[in-house]
């Protein structure tokens, strides 16, 4: 493949033509791509000099590595050249990424711009709006509008699969029924028939004069009587014994001298012979079904393949994209964008790339968009990691080893989400020529708190400190902070969706989630399906049926997430556990600058770091990382044991702080102060709630009003006053 033999980025790809135009959104403007000018890019439109650059290596390279730190728009940038692509050639974009969550970001970014010509393959999004372009509806309604030969064929399939379905389940019933003197299929009467010989005279009865031979209870004496008296083991009757002694034959095998397990085993012999033939029945129609399967399967890929020969932007998970990856690469198209690309396996990527055959063509452009100073790819086996130095190094994706080993590559350098000093930690620790957007600059304070960016420093020990045999972590006094925090910031008046938990650990989400179900009467902790499933595969993890977390769209509750299922996700506020505290220095994951560098970058507008800054100072492998980190909160006067709190209302009265659990309650009790608030309610009495930053026109309040109602009810002739409480319906007079 030519791609994979380049040792370099590789020329300009030969489908685009020497000028392009830029989208109605960019001015139109005119590139060369053979004569770029940054100044004039920065000039013409509203691209920075770093994103003008990512754009020139993606469409002058074969190979185009974009690397793109927390915040930087890397989707922006990725749209911006599939839209170039788009517009200026004919040829078609895969689109793949590691997470449903970047991937739906990104082709709904496509949709805002107008691609109607866009399919999705796999069905887990949660984005209402691509629902309707994921490959199984358009496929489904293709099927509905377009009467093709495919459709007539895969209409008769189903019918016979349907009809073999109906066959096997009768088979298979007949197969598991008893075996009696005439069922099934006429039992042991017609197998002795088959059998051939006088096996039949151990069970016949002979009548004369039209006499019947009668049993206990008047029953009567037949064939299948005595088959069932001898399958339980009862022994011959003296009238049948007399007409087997007299039987002159050598071969004749007398059944009733057999003892009963002997008859269970004879009876299990003469029914897998019976059933031979059925079996060999049961075999051709299962047979006839895989058969009828696999054209059914073929006739859905020949209409997917319909579908998908329409589509100009195709998007797929790397999961999915290894599903199909035979229906992709019929589809094939030439240019495979890689969002996440720091965090997808290397084969991966290589498994998306076509050559030209007979059914396909080959991959014309590869372009990378992603992060190698983020996480890495998930490895299962620590031996087969590169920090493991065995060599495997299987999770270093092809982005890395590409950028390792030298390819040329573009770093946008201007990022659009976080407050800048929250910028500055990983500006310190990663990114050092990281610039901010003057938008960040604007953000507002973060409301009731002193500062917008915190280290609260504790001592208290993780649970189990000190176990090594535990896999998870987790603090319980942390996980009762964060609640508590968490709590106070949404007395503020933020929205539950501004606001996410964040920790290194699933086991300390856990924690969380049961402590915010115990302190917070109304609000529940949301986790994501990712990080569900690694919480249900921790063997030393004591709640599978996950009962204090809910899904996804319940708007009362709290985004508590891992950092691994985190990246790429972005936050107003965020509250983070570290969790690991003990007098070793053992810190696990923190250790990791990837993880760190992930961890410190998902607040836009404020962030608060729970956890025990001698733990992380004292860790030989971690303190390299935190040592810098925490220097840069004590010079900023912002590692604090205390939880400062200002009234938003009566913010001249200074900062509280907030040092316990119980200090929350007691010196915030509704978000504010500890002054009555005395507001007028519309039923004309006094507030009697404590300050509070929230409900300031009442309404709430004033259906919880409990004093003695003032009003009149309607239907009293005679102005009664109500007797009943505010809050309640007047209702009749009860004087």
């Amino acid at each position: 493949h030519c791609l994979v033999h380049l040792r370099d980025n590789g020329p300009r790809p030969d489908y685009l033509p020497r000028n392009v135009r830029l989208p109605a959104s960019f001015n139109r403007v005119e590139c060369d791509l053979e004569n770029w000018s940054h100044t004039s890019m920065v000039e013409q439109t509203t691209l920075n000099e770093s994103q003008s650059r990512a754009l020139q290596l993606a469409l002058t390279s074969k190979v185009a590595l974009i690397q793109g730190p927390p915040g930087t728009g890397k989707t922006f940038v990725g749209s911006l050249i599939a839209q170039v692509i788009r517009q200026n050639t004919d040829e078609s974009i895969l689109v793949i990424c590691y997470t449903n969550h970047a991937l739906d970001q990104f082709l709904e970014y496509m949709l805002r711009l107008g691609e109607e010509k866009l399919v999705r393959i796999g069905g887990r999004t949660r984005s209402e709006n691509l629902k309707k372009y994921e490959l199984k509806s358009l496929s489904r309604k293709e099927k509905t509008f377009n009467v093709t030969d495919a459709d007539c064929r895969m209409r008769s399939v189903v019918a016979q699969l349907h009809a073999c379905k109906e066959e096997m389940t009768e088979l298979l019933k007949t197969l598991q029924m008893p075996l009696t003197w005439n069922e099934p299929n006429g039992g042991v009467n017609e197998l002795f028939s088959t059998i051939g010989g006088n096996l039949h005279l151990n069970f016949e009865v002979r009548n004369s004069d039209g006499f019947v031979t009668l049993a206990k209870k008047n029953k009567t004496v037949d064939e299948e009587y005595l088959f069932n008296a001898w399958k339980e083991g009862k022994d011959c009757p003296s009238w049948l014994q007399d007409s087997i002694f007299w039987i002159d034959d050598p071969d004749f095998q007398n059944l009733w001298v057999l003892r009963h397990e002997e008859r269970l085993d004879q009876l299990h012999r003469w029914k897998d012979f019976h059933l031979e033939t059925l079996m060999a029945t049961l075999e051709n129609v299962n047979r006839r079904y895989d058969e009828l399967s696999a054209e059914k399967a073929n006739i859905s890929q020949e209409i997917d393949s319909l579908v998908l020969s329409e589509a100009r932007i195709i998007g797929a998970t790397t999961t999915g994209a290894a599903k199909y990856k035979e229906l992709i690469s019929i589809k094939s198209a030439s240019v495979v964008m890689c969002e996440e690309a720091g965090e997808v396996t290397e084969q991966n990527v290589i498994s998306a790339l076509t050559e030209r055959m007979e059914n396909s063509k080959e991959t014309k452009h590869l372009i990378l968009i992603g992060d190698h100073l983020q996480l890495r790819p998930k490895v299962e086996s620590y031996s087969l990691t590169k920090v493991s130095g065995n060599g495997f190094d299987l999770d270093v994706s092809l982005f890395e080893r590409l950028i390792q080993s030298g390819f040329k590559s573009a770093m946008l350098n201007v990022q659009h989400r976080m407050r800048p000093c929250i910028a500055d930690l990983i500006r310190r620790q990663t990114y050092p020529t990281l610039e901010d957007d003057p938008r960040v600059s604007k953000y507002p304070a973060v409301k009731g708190v002193a500062s917008n960016m915190l280290f609260l420093d504790h001592s208290v020990y993780e649970d189990g400190a000190g176990n090594y045999e535990i896999t998870t972590k987790s603090n319980s006094y942390e996980a009762s902070l964060c609640v508590e925090v968490v709590r106070y910031l949404l007395l503020q008046g933020y929205r539950h969706s501004q606001v996410t938990i964040l920790t290194p650990y699933v086991g300390q989400i856990l924690t969380i989630s049961r402590e915010m179900k115990r302190r917070m009467k109304d609000v529940s902790a949301y986790v994501s399906d990712l990080d569900q499933e690694t919480l249900l595969r921790q063997e030393d993890v004591n709640d599978p049926d996950m009962s204090t977390v809910v899904q996804a769209g319940d708007e009362n509750s709290i985004r508590c997430a891992s950092i691994d299922n985190f990246q790429g996700e972005e936050s107003d506020i965020v509250v983070i556990s570290l969790v690991r505290s003990n007098a070793q220095g053992s810190i696990g994951f923190l250790k990791e600058e990837q993880r760190v560098n992930v961890l410190l970058s998902r607040a836009k507008h404020g962030m608060y770091l729970l956890g025990n800054s001698k733990t992380l100072r004292l860790s030989q492998k971690g303190k390299h990382v935190w040592n810098p980190l925490i220097e840069i909160f004590e010079n900023t006067g912002n590692i604090v044991e205390s939880f400062p709190t200002v009234c938003q209302l009566h913010p001249n009265d200074g900062i509280s702080y907030c040092t316990t659990l119980q200090d929350f309650r007691i010196q915030r009790p509704n978000g504010g102060c500890c002054r009555p608030c005395n507001a007028r309610l519309s039923c004309g009495h006094a507030c009697p709630l404590m300050c509070h930053p929230t409900d300031r026109s009442h309404i709430v309040t004033h259906k919880q009003c409990t004093q003695p109602c003032r009003r009149i009810p309607l239907k009293c002739p005679h102005n009664h006053p109500c007797k009943r409480r505010c809050n309640e319906e007047c209702g009749p007079c009860l004087h």
